[in-house]
């Protein structure tokens, strides 16, 4: 057997998917084919189930799987160990989450990822959606709840808090709320219901019941945007709103929050670059504990 050919049947038992594995793999479908009915062959043995819907690992293949999975761990450390030892290389990792925290957070600090290892790259992916790392889509998991997945080690690493935004100009055209039930009047921004496949960022529902929409966005920042505009209020995170020109805060007091959860593959937690980035993210959100809340004084006094 060549780990070539096993790491092809390891791709597609994770993808689910001849073409989804090909595509990872960047090989054509044909090859993909060739390698796993190589293998099979070689063992005597089916290795997948082929349906319409994609390509599942045989019961009497688990076995198999296990060992291959056990084999690329040992690979991935070995790359790891390779790249290390090499003058003024760089070692990759691919962190996923949703946008706000991509785009308005992490990569507002990246700087600071130097100091835990300065060898190591970040890649940023912004998704609306749960990130399957099973399937190497991301490293690390940034998320507003537990994906509660097997194969994950995940802890919750911060807790975030939304308040209620908009801009004195919607006040003075439709009147400043004194209290919740003064929302009722009020228009809101707010995600696009159908395409929402994350709960957790249906924070505005926690607060305000039935509110009276006037945009939708999956994009935060473009909810963020409107509000700026003066179309509406509109509930963000902190790490979105404070400090954004013309926002302020309503009743400062009231607010939802959400923990956020960092997810990895159990096999890659013990690798260095892996260590190296989710020692950056828990000591960012550490250092950022009161802002995340929107508890500073500098946070208070911009929200007034």
């Amino acid at each position: 057997m060549k780990w070539d050919d096993l790491r092809v049947f390891l791709e597609v038992a994770r993808q689910g998917s001849v073409h989804a594995a090909a595509k990872r793999l960047h090989l054509d479908h044909s090859t993909v084919c060739r390698r796993v009915g190589k293998l099979e062959s070689l063992l005597a043995v089916k290795l997948l189930n082929r349906t319409r819907k994609g390509v599942t690992v045989r019961t009497d293949a688990h076995e198999l799987l296990k060992h291959i999975e056990n084999m690329d761990v040992h690979a991935n450390a070995l790359d790891d160990a390779i790249v290390r030892g090499s003058a003024g290389a760089s070692q990759l990792v691919r962190v996923a989450t949703m946008e706000g925290l991509a785009s308005q957070y992490v990569a507002r600090r990246l700087q600071v990822l130097a100091q835990f290892d300065a060898s190591v790259r970040l890649e940023l992916v912004s998704i609306p959606q749960t990130v399957d790392l099973s399937r190497k889509e991301a490293d690390v998991f940034l998320s507003f709840f537990n994906p509660r997945t097997a194969g994950l080690t995940s802890k919750r690493t911060a807790s975030v808090a939304m308040h209620l935004y908009c801009t004195p100009s919607y006040l003075c055209r439709r009147g400043t709320p004194h209290t919740l039930a003064d929302l009722a009047g009020h228009d809101f921004i707010g995600y696009i219901e159908e395409l929402l496949t994350i709960d957790a960022v249906r924070w505005l529902d926690d607060l305000v019941q039935h509110p009276r929409m006037v945009f939708h966005s999956n994009s935060i920042l473009a909810q963020c945007n409107a509000a700026i505009g003066g179309l509406g209020i509109v509930m963000l995170p902190t790490f979105v709103a404070e400090g954004v020109a013309g926002l302020q805060r309503l009743f400062p007091d009231t607010s939802v929050q959400r923990d956020v959860w960092l997810s990895v593959r159990t096999e890659q937690t013990h690798l260095p670059r892996i260590k190296a980035v989710t020692k950056f993210l828990t000591h960012i959100f550490e250092q950022d504990r009161a802002f995340l809340l929107g508890q500073t004084a500098a946070l208070d006094h911009a929200a007034e």
